[in-house]
């Protein structure tokens, strides 16, 4: 029984909305592959394992258009543009004044970056953060620099005036947008995009538990093992390279354990809710259905899939930043 293959313990919570689309999708490739490999309108999958290949096609498909649909307001390519905007005018500040704190010989100079540069490292602002975040963090970060005279001052010796007024101008442009974006339409949008989310999980978890049966009571188990193997692959790469990465802050978002077969049992409750992440390049922070196997949910696995909206991990997803 120990060489038994059963698909591993993934918590699809831990992942942001695209990485969680781009999974399930791939994961239907896998099982649809091995469904279809057989005679024509033939399904090579147990009849039990079938049946929660049905439910999983169709909740993949429902995320995948309410994820078009979530991101098709008339603010997200405006959000989108002026984030960028930003992104480059607050990277240029930063360059300029820790290019003074290193390579200038007028220590008057030196002296006023060094200030500046320490209020900058206070907020520590990642353009990779979801909108949200970076807004209020730059909101805090200028509005000391402006309450602060002496920051005042050395802004004005540096000549970075005009690059500190447009970085405002362009974070409360950003705050706008988002606000204007986060109407009771986008609401309903995000609602739908939440329960389609959870249904697929649920589907998922359904379909692993009928898979991993097969492995142990069907007669003719190398086909699925085959399959066990191809989702344990896709999992492993998952955790390694597309699950975001916390920090300390964080670490209770994180899941726990290590890699114990998903048997089905003590499966937790729904999650799916957004929770920030609108950028292009980063995640939503979705919440999702958990286990309560005390399983981890840091690595990954391979394949390529594709998912819509393009959301890395590490950044922000879904454009709520």
């Amino acid at each position: 029984m120990s060489d038994i293959k059963q698909i591993v313990i993934f918590q699809l919570k831990a992942l942001r909305m695209a990485g969680f689309l781009e999974f399930v999708q791939q994961v239907l490739n896998i099982v649809k592959t091995y469904r279809d490999s057989g005679e024509a309108g033939v399904s090579q999958l147990p009849a039990k394992v079938e049946a929660a290949y049905t439910p999983f096609e169709a909740g993949v498909a429902k995320v995948d258009e309410a994820y078009k649909i979530s991101h098709s307001s008339e603010y997200t390519q405006q959000i989108a543009d002026e984030d960028t905007r930003r992104d480059n005018l607050y990277t240029a500040l930063k360059k300029q004044v820790q290019m003074y704190t290193k390579f200038t010989f007028d220590t008057e100079k030196k002296a006023a970056a060094t200030y500046l540069w320490n209020i900058i490292k206070k907020y520590n602002v990642d353009v990779n953060e979801n909108y949200s975040e970076e807004s209020v963090k730059l909101q805090q970060m200028l509005q000391e620099m402006e309450d602060d005279n002496v920051a005042g001052g050395h802004i004005t010796a540096l000549g970075l005036t005009s690059l500190v007024t447009q970085l405002k101008t362009s974070n409360e442009a950003v705050r706008t947008l988002l606000s204007q974006r986060n109407d009771e339409r986008m609401q309903k949008e995000k609602a739908t995009l939440a329960n389609a989310r959870n249904a697929a999980d649920e589907a998922y978890r359904e379909l692993v538990l009928k898979l991993n049966a097969s492995a142990v009571i069907e007669d003719d188990t190398e086909g699925i093992e085959g399959v066990i193997s191809q989702v344990n692959e896709l999992i492993k790469y998952y955790r390694q390279y597309v699950l975001p990465k916390y920090g300390k802050g964080d670490k209770e978002n994180e899941g726990e354990g290590g890699d114990k077969p998903n048997s089905g049992e003590n499966q937790g409750g729904n999650g799916g809710s957004q929770n920030g992440g609108d950028k292009p390049n980063g995640g939503e922070n979705q919440g999702g259905s958990g286990t309560n196997s005390g399983s981890g949910d840091n690595g990954g696995s391979q394949g390529g899939g594709t998912s819509q909206g393009g959301d890395n991990g590490g950044g922000d997803d879904e454009p709520d930043q």
